[in-house]
């Protein structure tokens, strides 16, 4: 049996390894793919191979990069796809989209082959878009890969029922971690000043980074603290500046690779997630699995992890002050963070481990198949 990939519009393992997550695709799910698919086929948007990602015999034994021959605009991929690739897709017993953008072609090889799709429901794409012809153009693609999936996975309850209005059959399969890598320090978290402040994700202004900048200064102001950013993006920059005229200690530290960021964890003292919108976010899962408490922004993806007080604090995105309160918490009272970090740490073992979730999720995809025999 084959399962074939497809990525979000434009994506491929090199947009991956450029934010650091390849290695999360190829360990978490190619891995597990690869036992129970005789076949899988990872149609990527790039020009690239599997073996400029991976050693591993296994995964190069039973897993094929789809690449074009040569550079395309997405757009022309997206829509030539089932066309190109005609042979390839015809040979895929079910497809799975990781993103509703990526059903472009999915939607083509249903209706030219009858070849069944499983998509992610992870945020509404077309709500995050500015207004205007693209906003409408990515609803339809939303409501369109969502009404003619075979089965949506959703990460989210808010999302299983935004998403029930439109498909068919939708699941809830969270997004997870892998709990053993993602765990605390041996030795419990280091004893020491100053406080580290953690953030893993985009600089972009939807993560609200300024708003943390401004907090941690004030927090900075009356004790020890430096403020660790993890990512890339196009306000660094700014935050750059913003974080030398408030003489706030920062330290940036790009795009650290999915499997050298456990590490990163273990050193922080607190872990800020500021975002104004959110889906389900793995960096948040992350950070709980790792231990360390967690201060995020009251937000609809958020809440769907922390529960203020027991395992996190929420915080009014739109106020710096709130934010400054909670990570002054966090990091003054001992005894809070440790009972944060631990009840976070319970949360993630026992709902969110990768392994677990890439189990019901191939189970979905074995079924959904099996249906089309």
């Amino acid at each position: 049996m084959t399962l074939g990939l497809l990525p979000a519009l434009g994506g491929g393992l090199g947009e991956l390894a450029s934010t650091g997550q390849a290695g999360r695709l190829l360990d978490g799910y190619l891995a597990r793919y690869v036992k129970v698919f005789d076949r899988v086929l990872y149609f990527s948007y790039r020009v690239e191979s599997l073996e400029q990602f991976t050693r591993d015999p296994a995964l190069l034994a039973h897993a094929q990069v789809v690449a074009p021959a040569r550079p395309l605009s997405r757009g022309r991929r997206a829509a030539t796809l089932a066309w190109t690739e005609s042979a390839r897709l015809r040979a895929c017993a079910v497809l799975r989209v990781f993103q509703v953008t990526g059903t472009v072609p999915a939607l083509a090889a249903r209706a030219r082959f009858g070849v069944p799709y499983v998509t992610t429901y992870g945020f509404s794409y077309a709500q995050l878009s500015r207004r205007g012809p693209k906003r409408l153009l990515k609803a339809a693609v939303e409501r369109l890969g969502l009404r003619h999936a075979a089965a949506v996975i959703a990460t989210t309850e808010a999302l299983r029922a935004r998403a029930s209005r439109v498909a068919r059959h939708v699941e809830l399969v969270p997004n997870g971690v892998d709990t053993e890598r993602f765990a605390p320090p041996p030795g419990g978290r280091r004893a020491g000043k100053p406080a580290r402040v953690l953030y893993v994700g985009r600089f972009s202004a939807e993560k609200n980074l300024e708003t943390v900048v401004a907090a941690a200064a004030a927090v900075a102001r009356r004790r020890p603290l430096r403020l660790v950013l993890v990512g890339a993006g196009p306000l660094e920059a700014r935050l750059r500046e913003q974080a030398r005229a408030a003489g706030l200690e920062t330290e940036f530290k790009g795009v650290v690779p999915q499997e050298r960021l456990p590490e990163v964890y273990r050193e922080a003292d607190a872990f800020v997630l500021a975002s104004f919108t959110e889906g389900h976010p793995k960096v948040l899962i992350e950070a709980m699995a790792a231990g360390v408490p967690c201060v995020a922004s009251d937000c609809e993806g958020n809440r769907s992890l922390v529960s203020d007080g027991v395992n996190g604090l929420l915080f009014d995105p739109h106020r710096a002050t709130d934010l400054a309160d909670r990570l002054a918490r966090v990091v003054d009272d001992e005894p809070l963070a440790e009972a944060l970090g631990r009840a976070g740490r319970e949360l993630a073992v026992a709902r969110y481990d990768l392994g677990v979730l890439v189990g019901a999720e191939i189970a979905l995809l074995r079924r959904v198949a099996a249906a089309t025999v």
